[in-house]
């Protein structure tokens, strides 16, 4: 009986994940040639249709058997706490394609025909118009209303490496991957263990290699192409066969635009003027943002510490300026978006005394709101949550506390929360906060404007950042305040006015760890999030019996190390801050703490100048090698090391116990800041890497070489 259970799952499986393009008819249409303008052409033949422009193939369809199907299917959703387990059942399936016309219409290619099934069938038609002589824009529409999936496949090669699809922490090279996205809590462990095979059976939140904050349906390639979907459903990217790339979403039809460039930069230009690029820092955030909380007298002695010690704090992050609570999780806040007066007496004076001595104040919010207290009530009252299938307000269990959560397609929402940011955020003299979550919509959720909850989930985070921006932009204070978000999708770049790359645990894991935060800070600034950092040390902090997950002082410090070559310097106590090792844990860690924050401050002209940079074109702060030296195939798969802008090229010490780092130099000479060696580029080299030392090197002939060395000579260790 058991077998005959696995054998009919693994049927079943292996029937809903056979080929979703079968064949296509033979068709009369001869081979010929279009115009579509700005230098864009393409060319019909029996085997394939393809679009040239000046700058090469953009784009390739097999016509050998079928590149476009659709589907009618129902997700089955398992929802806990932001982690979402998502099968997909498909009802009716249309997977065999005709041709029947193609040709210009008004300047376009248009492409008709019929795409048929079992029990399915439907018109379809794509539309190609040349956007630009490096654009390429295209839509498929299904006719039938009552198919919800649509399926599309395009020709690549074995060599075409693939970048992007926003935060990815597992791997800055796609290729061979088949990644889903969807906003969501990125899960405990992500297959690092034994964490999370612990967190998948307790809470069914292991998250896996894939599950990501900010998902973002652009990529671009090796072959210097790429592709941007303007779409907001879940969605497949299988980039795993050597000759094709397939897609899949999960609502009907597709609007996309791609780019043809010389280069990957060329790309990220082209790709951030059409969806937006992140503000100038003000002066202020380039020294250390100090996070802290248990009150005024602890933080201000904390402060006092630091500063003692040099550190050149330039803000205070007070995430319990709203109180805080004890759950099962550890520490955590009350939502309740209002000065916790007990805690930060007079609060108001306490942040303007603050400011007045050069330190600014910020703060904590997110879109759910605890069931308690005057807030909540209010939101209840007037309909301002997202409803459940009954009409009642949808009640989610957070990490120890359940809340509701504000629908933000209620015009009425929208305007209330922002004017409690306006009075109790900006009105109290905060310079900025964590504008936290935005991945938690149900998809079984009823929403205001009527939109599919399925359909909206991904959007909400990117409305959650526009929320924000619109108060700060609304009180007058664009350019003033910063807010850092952690979950996103398409547009994010364009509302937020930085990120964070969310909860890592506070471990060396390849997966949620100190690694994991650098690649998914590498893999977002490939996908325009070029304004990005982490929390110092991680954040998820857990006591086991088999393994407890504390942070060590080598990791906080080695973690310091690390962002200490990002815009943002800025602290973590962790959820459980007591079991972790803190920048003020002992006279050591403080002395070498302000050390750190001293040598990102003597860098600050440099991020000034990338900050400015990545505003007007799009190009990230943190970049991997390849971005840089694309023509250098060493760097493919480079996500290890990244360069800060062009000139400063660094070799993080990742693992537990290392004091020496093997890395790779690309073409030109590097110069060692902490011996004055100079290294040859194109060869992997192993240097010395001592905590307070980190590899890196300077490109002798980069414009930015002299101002560099000056300003990190004083900081070499005896």
């Amino acid at each position: 009986m058991r077998f005959f259970f696995i054998t009919s799952i693994l049927f079943a499986f292996l029937l809903n994940c056979g080929s979703r393009f079968e064949k296509i008819s033979p068709f009369s249409i001869p081979p010929q040639e279009f115009d579509l303008g700005n230098g864009i052409k393409a060319v019909f033949l029996p085997t394939e249709l393809s679009f040239i422009t000046s700058k090469g193939r953009i784009l390739e369809f097999s016509l050998k058997d079928s590149f476009l199907s659709s589907a009618k299917g129902e997700q089955i959703v398992n929802y806990r706490k932001a982690t979402f387990k998502i099968k997909d059942k498909i009802l009716l399936e249309c997977g065999s394609q005709t041709i029947e016309s193609l040709g210009l219409e008004s300047g376009a290619l248009l492409i008709k025909g019929k795409l048929s099934g079992k029990n399915c069938e439907t018109g379809y038609t794509i539309r190609f118009v040349s956007s630009s002589n490096a654009g390429l824009d295209w839509k498929v529409e299904i006719a039938n209303p009552e198919l919800n999936r649509t399926f599309i496949k395009f020709k690549s090669d074995e060599s075409e490496s693939i970048y992007g699809l926003g935060e990815q922490f597992s791997h800055l090279n796609l290729k061979g991957k088949k990644p889903f996205l969807f906003s969501e809590e990125q899960g405990v462990g992500r297959g690092d263990q034994p964490i999370t095979l612990g967190a998948e059976l307790l809470e069914g939140a292991g998250g896996n290699e894939y599950s990501t904050y900010t998902p973002i349906p652009f990529f671009l390639t090796s072959r210097n192409r790429a592709f941007f979907f303007e779409n907001s459903s879940y969605s497949v990217f299988d980039f795993e066969e050597d000759s094709e790339i397939s897609i899949e979403f999960r609502e009907r039809g597709l609007n996309v635009k791609s780019w043809k460039a010389a280069s990957p930069k060329e790309i990220l230009k082209l790709y951030t003027s059409h969806t937006g690029r992140f503000p100038n820092l003000p002066d202020w955030a380039y020294g250390t943002w100090l996070g802290i909380q248990g009150g005024k007298s602890v933080v201000l002695e904390k402060i006092e510490e630091a500063k003692l010690a040099g550190n050149p704090i330039s803000a205070l992050w007070i995430q319990d300026w709203v109180g805080q609570r004890k759950t099962v999780f550890g520490s955590q806040l009350w939502w309740r978006w209002f000065p916790d007066e007990n805690r930060y007496p007079d609060f108001k004076n306490f942040v303007k005394e603050l400011n007045q001595n050069g330190i600014q104040v910020l703060g904590y919010i997110n879109p759910m709101l605890a069931t308690e207290g005057p807030l909540f009530e209010e939101a209840v009252k007037n309909n301002y949550l997202v409803k459940d299938k009954e009409g009642k307000d949808y009640i989610v269990q957070t990490a120890g506390f359940p809340a509701g959560l504000l629908d933000l397609t209620n015009p009425k929402t929208r305007i209330w929360i922002k004017n409690i940011i306006k009075q109790n955020l900006i009105g109290n003299g905060l310079s900025g906060w964590m504008a936290d979550f935005g991945e938690w919509l149900p998809t079984d959720a009823l929403l205001f404007s009527k939109e599919s909850a399925e359909i909206y989930h991904n959007r909400y985070p990117v409305e959650w950042a526009r929320l924000n921006r619109e108060a700060i932009q609304e009180a007058g204070k664009e350019g003033q305040i910063v807010f850092f978000t952690r979950a996103g999708y398409s547009y994010s770049n364009k509302y937020s006015t930085s990120f964070w790359a969310g909860d890592q645990m506070v471990s060396w894991g390849r997966h949620d760890g100190i690694v994991s935060s650098l690649i998914g800070i590498l893999s977002g600034g490939m996908s325009g999030l070029s304004l990005n950092h982490s929390d110092i040390g991680g954040y998820t902090t857990i006591p086991s019996p088999i393994k407890d997950y504390f942070r060590s002082k080598e990791l906080f410090l080695r973690w310091a190390e690390l962002n200490v070559f990002s815009p943002i310097f800025r602290t973590h106590e962790g959820n459980r801050p007591a079991k972790n090792h803190q920048p003020y844990s002992d006279p050591d860690t403080i002395k070498e703490f302000a050390r750190y924050g001293q040598i990102h401050l003597a860098l600050k002209e440099y991020f000034k100048f990338l900050n400015k940079e990545a505003s007007e074109s799009g190009l990230p702060l943190l970049r991997p090698l390849y971005l840089s030296y694309p023509e250098d195939m060493n760097t493919r798969d480079l996500q290890n090391q990244f360069l800060l802008g062009e000139d400063l090229l660094v070799i993080p010490v990742l693992e537990k116990g290392e004091d020496s780092v093997k890395g790779y130099l690309p073409k030109g000479e590097w110069e060692h800041v902490w011996t004055g060696k100079t290294f040859q580029g194109g060869v992997w080299t192993e240097v010395e890497a001592p905590l307070g030392s980190p590899a890196i090197f300077l490109k002798k002939k980069g414009s930015w070489y002299e101002k560099l060395k000056s300003a990190l000579s004083g900081f070499k260790k005896n």
